[in-house]
């Protein structure tokens, strides 16, 4: 599946802040659930709302990861409002 090119850089942008030893391995996490996203939703190309999707729901699990997220989301301007279900414990 490819990306746009707006995604691909909203995905280099959300990874930014994991360390850069774990990157790869956080990206193939949150990767394989962003094509379950684009999937899902019958997209042949990955658009933004599947990588804010894709990131939200791979990287939820804990509560400080979600606190942690939603501070990064939110001081970057995301409304997260219509993303609050997808914050809740796993």
């Amino acid at each position: 599946m490819e990306y746009t090119k707006q995604s691909k850089e909203l995905l280099d942008e959300l990874l930014s802040p994991i360390p850069f030893m774990v990157r790869p391995m956080a990206k193939k996490m949150i990767e394989k659930q962003i094509f379950a996203e684009a999937q899902k939703a019958g997209h042949s190309t990955v658009d933004d709302e599947d990588v804010l999707r894709g990131y939200i729901i791979a990287g939820a699990k804990k509560e400080a990861d979600r606190d942690r997220m939603k501070k990064f989301l939110t001081d970057k301007g995301y409304d997260l409002a219509q993303y609050e279900e997808l914050f809740v414990e796993a």
